[in-house]
């Protein structure tokens, strides 16, 4: 797994959720920077915060699109991982891989270890 794709920017409004995935994905061995607002992560990505992009399922339509396709024209390799609240539920174009959210998280681990793995 390279570098790049060990930092992650975890996006979630729901403040218990995200320190739980922040937990998860640190114990995962991976640098976590997680923030609650559509704002605070674009500077993140206009800070060069590139790498995995998390979109918690909470987040609006809007953001998550306006998060994803900024994050995919400013980060080189770009990997980006939509968190679903239903197997149906929308994602923006950009995006990787889709996750049905769990409580355990270990879903979104396994996903992120297997697709970051090369």
């Amino acid at each position: 797994m390279s570098a790049r794709h060990k930092t992650i920017l975890s996006v979630s409004p729901d403040l218990q959720l995200s320190n739980s995935r922040h937990e998860a994905l640190s114990r995962g061995g991976f640098e976590v920077i997680s923030v609650h607002s559509e704002v605070a992560a674009q500077y993140e990505i206009q800070f060069g915060r590139c790498g995995v992009l998390i979109l918690c399922h909470k987040l609006s339509g809007a953001a998550r699109r306006s998060l994803a396709r900024d994050f995919d024209t400013r980060c080189q390799e770009p990997f980006i991982v939509a968190i679903l609240a239903h197997p149906a539920g929308p994602y923006p174009p950009q995006t990787h891989v889709c996750v049905l959210h769990s409580e355990g998280n270990g879903p979104l681990l396994k996903v992120l270890q297997e697709n970051l793995a090369a």
